[in-house]
């Protein structure tokens, strides 16, 4: 028994070091530069699979933004069964600087979204990458604003995706949750450790994707476009990655109005977890510690039922670490504070992070579609 208490002491320690850190790195210094590096063109890559619901408002998304140099948007139908395909063709007519393909083109030894991003790499012309997903809202200066990233030699853009509107309690939660992390993901970018990128709201260029060989060494799993293609970049070769704070570069998020889509969308995502351990050791550990400490706050009122004060201080030390990254990093990313709803977040995450990482072995059972 002495050594389970070993165990769960370790991956607290672990688990509350990890907060610490990511309190500290928000507010490091970030390096500022007048360099403007010189952008002649931007391919930006959309996949979609049966997206006949979000497709339209991302098109007049596309169709607004605001860019002085040349662009290109590349809308990869990943076999839709649905009517995207001519909900795409109908709204991109006359518009020379769209370009509708499948997923065909892709690398036929590639699996699920990664052969899709293939093909719109394939095509792509111009040497600077961006990349959203089809339920994403963007600003009309979301191009610009990601572009102007790229300075002291810039290789990988990480962007920000943000909550906004919730009506129900799985969206609430969803607002939070996602708050908190893309906060631990500016903090590690500024750490100079850039643990996690997403999908939604990415950028890098494309020397990088051709000189590891594209997803070929992630080709077998369900995700890896984003966090693992990151660290696998970073294993390979030292890469300049940078967070964009600049609210003009932040998109809007899909939101899930129900538990049972959030939870298909963090399951997919925590897939990649089970494998962190081969690209990212410090993340796995992270991950890890993050699971058996919120599985340790379930059993807690039980182990010690007999010591409230005990328990309650446990719970409290917890929500103070927790209330502290928060705060600091909401500031930090200009998004409103609201206390109500990182409480309801508080109690919620414990059962859920558990929940969510022991789903995630049905990763690969799941598939992707639209995010």
């Amino acid at each position: 028994m002495i050594y389970f208490y070993y165990f769960i002491l370790f991956n607290l320690v672990i688990y509350f070091a990890m907060i610490l850190l990511f309190i500290i790195g928000l507010f490091i210094k970030s390096n500022t530069s007048n360099e403007n590096t010189n952008i002649s063109g931007v391919s930006v890559i959309i996949c979609v699979k049966n997206g006949e619901s979000s497709i339209y408002n991302l098109i007049n998304d596309l169709k607004k933004q605001i860019f002085e140099n040349n662009y290109e948007f590349i809308i990869v139908d990943d076999m839709s069964t649905d009517n995207t395909k001519n909900i795409i063709l109908e709204n991109i007519s006359g518009f020379r600087n769209f370009k509708y393909i499948t997923s065909d083109l892709g690398n036929k030894n590639l699996l699920h979204k990664k052969k899709a991003l293939d093909a719109g790499i394939k095509v792509s012309q111009y040497e600077y990458l961006l990349f959203t997903d089809v339920g994403c809202r963007l600003p009309n200066r979301w191009i610009d604003s990601m572009m102007k990233n790229y300075q002291n030699n810039v290789d990988f853009i990480i962007g920000c995706s943000i909550i906004r509107n919730p009506k129900t309690l799985a969206s609430y939660f969803q607002m939070i949750d996602f708050s908190m992390l893309m906060i631990s993901t500016y903090s590690t970018s500024k750490l100079g450790l850039p643990l996690a990128s997403t999908g939604q709201n990415q950028s890098y260029k494309k020397k990088l994707y051709t000189s590891i060989g594209g997803f070929s060494k992630i080709k077998k799993i369900l995700q890896g476009d984003d966090s693992i293609f990151l660290n696998l970049l970073n294993n390979n070769q030292k890469i300049n990655s940078i967070f964009s704070i600049n609210q003009n570069s932040y998109v809007k998020s899909k939101l899930h109005y129900k538990w049972k889509n959030l939870l298909l969308q963090r399951i997919r995502w925590a897939g990649d977890a089970n494998i962190m351990w081969k690209y990212n050791k410090l993340f796995y550990l992270i991950i890890i510690s993050t699971f058996f400490a919120n599985l340790f706050y379930i059993f807690l009122p039980f182990l010690f039922f007999e010591d409230f004060n005990f328990v309650l201080l446990t719970f409290l030390i917890k929500f103070i670490f927790e209330f502290v990254l928060y705060i600091c990093g909401i500031t930090k990313i200009n998004q409103e504070i609201n206390f109500l709803y990182f409480l309801y977040w508080f109690i919620i995450q414990i059962p859920y992070v558990v929940l969510v990482g022991l789903l995630s072995f049905l990763s690969p059972l799941i598939g992707w579609k639209e995010q």
